[in-house]
C-alpha cells in the first residue's frame, strides 16, 4: 500500500491521462479487432453526417460504439491477466476467456442492431443521399467535427508518436489541443460570419498552439499539423458535407 501511495504522489494529473491514452493506443496497436472497431466507428460517425440523425439517435449510436470499444479493452485486459497467471492449459482460464469474448460479441450485436434501426430505413431511398444536401443543425455538425478531430489525432499518434518522440497524451506526432482549438475557431468563423469574432477565435487558437510549443510539449511542426487537421475537418464537415 505504501508503494502504491508513493507512486500516486509522484504522478500528476497529466501523467494519469497519459497512461490512459497509452492503454488505448496499446490495444489499438496489438489487437486486430480493435483496429476494426476504430475504423468502423470512424466510418459510422462520418456516415451519420449524410442523414438527418436526431440527437437521441446519435447519442444511442455513440453509446453503442463506446460500449463495444470498452468491452474489447476489458476482454484484452482479462486475457492478458489470465495469460500472465496461467501458463498451462486450464479449463477455468478457458472459461474466463470465453465469457469475456462472449461479452464483446453481445456488445457488437447490440451495435449492429442499433445501426440497423438508425440507418436501414434511410438507406431504403439511396436517391435521397445522392440528390439532396445534408440539413443538419450546426451544433450537431460541430460536435461531430470535434469528435473526428480527436479520432484522427489518436490515429496520428498511433502511426507517428513513437517515431517522433513524446508520449501518447503529451507530445507526439500531432497536437490534439491545437487541432481542437483550430477546429473550434474555424467552426465559430463559419457559423458567426463576423470578422471580429473570427479574428478573436483564431487568436485564442494561436495562443493554445503557442502555449504547447512554449511549454516544450510539442514541436512547431506538430502544432501546425494539428491546426491543419482541425481546420480541414471543420471545412469538410461544414462546407463539403453540411
Amino acid at each position: 500500500m505504501e508503494f502504491i501511495g508513493d507512486k500516486l504522489k509522484k504522478g500528476n494529473f497529466i501523467s494519469s491521462f497519459n497512461y490512459a491514452v497509452q492503454g488505448i493506443v496499446s490495444v489499438l496497436k496489438t489487437e486486430k479487432n480493435m483496429k476494426f472497431h476504430y475504423l468502423a466507428a470512424l466510418a459510422v460517425i462520418i456516415l451519420s453526417l449524410f442523414f438527418r440523425i436526431s440527437s437521441t439517435e446519435f447519442m444511442l449510436m455513440l453509446f453503442a460504439i463506446v460500449l463495444v470499444v470498452f468491452a474489447e479493452m476489458m476482454n484484452t485486459a482479462i486475457e492478458r491477466t489470465v495469460d500472465l497467471v496461467v501458463q498451462d492449459y486450464n479449463p477455468i482460464a478457458k472459461y474466463i476467456k470465453d465469457v469475456s469474448a462472449g461479452a464483446v460479441l453481445i456488445t457488437a450485436i447490440n451495435a449492429i442492431v442499433c445501426g440497423y434501426l438508425i440507418f436501414f430505413y434511410r438507406f431504403s431511398s439511396v436517391g435521397d443521399l445522392l440528390l439532396f444536401k445534408i440539413k443538419n443543425a450546426d451544433n450537431h455538425l460541430a460536435f461531430v467535427a470535434l469528435i473526428l478531430v480527436v479520432i484522427l489525432t489518436i490515429g496520428g499518434k498511433f502511426l507517428l508518436a513513437k517515431r517522433n518522440g513524446g508520449t501518447y497524451f503529451q507530445g507526439g506526432a500531432i497536437s490534439g489541443h491545437s487541432g481542437i482549438a483550430f477546429c473550434g475557431a474555424t467552426i465559430i468563423s463559419m457559423v458567426s460570419e463576423n470578422s471580429l469574432i473570427t479574428v478573436a477565435s483564431f487568436g485564442l487558437a494561436l495562443l493554445v498552439a503557442e502555449a504547447r510549443v512554449e511549454g516544450g510539449i510539442h514541436k512547431k511542426s506538430e502544432v501546425i499539423a494539428g491546426a491543419i487537421v482541425g481546420i480541414c475537418v471543420a471545412i469538410f464537415v461544414f462546407k463539403v458535407i453540411g
